[in-house]
Order: structure tokens, then sequence, then C-alpha cells
């Protein structure tokens, strides 16, 4: 019943947010091109942002094309920005994820996956059926090619003891549960470990909360080899808060080790 009445809230944000978000949103900005370009002559970035090819100029303007809400079949209704901002940073209530610097290869999977319906969402799921297949590949490049810099938003009090607890699960999990360490896919720091395993250090704790639920529920199916379905229906909904929370906390440093992230947005026709 309390899953039902998150997912509800979760839908009620989808609705209203972004409603208000295609309001306030200037369609006119976006990550520096150039930046993007710079960024992806680092190996380990062109790595996290190739999906069945290395990006080009063409690719990484079809990219942003989509996300200001420029696909094929869309419109402004479709821009990822509405919901995920023009940095990909998302706003934190649970249903917007943050998409900044995230693996390319995950993120066109999730489109996929939305598509077919293997991911159910209803509101991901119609915005990645009417995109075509080289849109999903774009919007998923380039927003890879962003980094993923620490969060400069103020984060509620937390229980220190929980907070500790979520600490130790990512670094060895639970033997008495039977939950394994977060770090053993997620890699050290839960930086992520492109190109299928999606970074968790400064993700959003309700985002990723709601996954682990929607997983342990049989809701979300679309992890291989149900390794998250599995690892989830070990947890407790303390155990998700906890380890959500101490993700969140988390500075992702992936790939702002490698190349200077510049985190001010700045007019695309640069």
């Amino acid at each position: 019943m309390k899953l039902v009445r998150r997912t509800a809230i979760v839908l009620v944000a989808l609705s209203v947010g972004s409603s208000v978000a295609l309001q306030a949103q200037d369609y006119s900005q976006g990550p520096a091109k150039s930046e993007l370009e710079r960024r992806l002559k680092v190996d380990g970035v062109l790595f996290n942002a190739t999906i069945s090819r290395a990006p080009d100029d063409d690719l990484l303007e079809a990219g942003r094309l989509v996300a200001m809400g420029g696909a094929e079949k869309g419109g402004s209704g479709m821009a990822c920005i509405t919901c995920h901002g023009v940095d990909g940073q998302g706003d934190g209530t649970g249903a917007f994820p943050r998409l900044d610097g995230q693996a390319g290869w995950y993120l066109y999977k999730q489109l996929q996956d939305y598509a077919s319906g293997a991911r159910p969402n209803r509101v991901m799921s119609g915005i990645a059926n009417r995109l075509t297949d080289r849109e999903r590949e774009a919007v998923s490049v380039y927003y890879a090619a962003m980094g993923a810099g620490t969060l400069d938003r103020p984060r509620s009090a937390f229980d220190g003891t929980l907070l500790q607890w979520g600490g130790q699960l990512a670094a060895v999990g639970s033997a008495e549960k039977g939950i394994p360490a977060c770090v053993n896919c997620h890699g050290a720091g839960g930086t992520g470990l492109p190109p299928s395993v999606p970074y968790l250090a400064g993700q959003y704790a309700e985002y990723m909360e709601l996954q682990l639920h929607l997983w342990k529920e049989g809701t979300r199916d679309n992890d291989a080899m149900n390794v998250m379905s599995a690892i989830a229906d070990k947890m407790s909904a303390e155990d998700m808060r906890a380890v959500s929370e101490y993700y969140a906390r988390a500075a992702n440093p992936a790939t702002a080790e490698t190349v200077p992230v510049q985190d001010r947005v700045t007019r695309a026709s640069d």
C-alpha cells in the first residue's frame, strides 16, 4: 500500500512538474557544443558516450536537438530538458533522475526498454516510442558526454547511524541478509562501470529508493539476469532508504577527474 502511494505521488509530480518546468525552461540554452566536443577527446569520456559508434558532431547536434524538443515526431512536449533540466541534473523528486555523465549505452538501453515495455512508465514509454532509434542513440550520447559534477544543493538531515548502514551495504553488503556489496557492480565509490552499469554516486536518493521498490515488487524487471530484482527482494524499506541516502551524498568524480567539469549552463550557439 505504501508503494502504491509512493508511485501515485511520483505520477502527480510528473504531471504537475512537467507543466511548471515547461514554462520555466529556456530552450535556447544548453551545454556548449564545443565543451562536449572537447570532453569527447578524452578516452574515458569517449568510451562512456559510445554506443554503437564513436560519436561525431552530427550525432551530438542531433542529441541536443532531441533534448530541446526537436525530435522528428516530437515537439516541445517531448523535450528532455522539461523534466531533466538543460544540464541533465533532474530535480530530485524521485521521478526525474540525473542523466548528466551517465553511461551512454545504459541510457540508450533504458530508452529501448521504455519503448518495448520492458520498463513500463506512463510518461517515458510514450516518449521513447516516438523517438527513432538514431534519436535514442543521439540523445543518450549527448547526456553521456556531459560531466557528472557534484550537485550544489542542500540535503535534508538524515540519521547518522542509518547513513553508516547505507555505507556498509554499499561497500561490503550484508552477509546475514545475503545482500552483495553495491561496489561489486557499480564500481568503487559508486561511479558506475560503463557501458552497462550506471553510476549511483550523486544520483537522487528519492529516485534510487523508488527504483529499488519497483524492482522488489516486480514492476521494473529490465536488469541483466534479474540481479537487481533478486537483490531488492532481500532488502527492507530501511535498507533501501539507507543505501540511497548514502549514495546521494557521495561525490561523483568519474568524469571530473579527467576533464574539468563546467557545470555552468552556456549558450548552445557557442
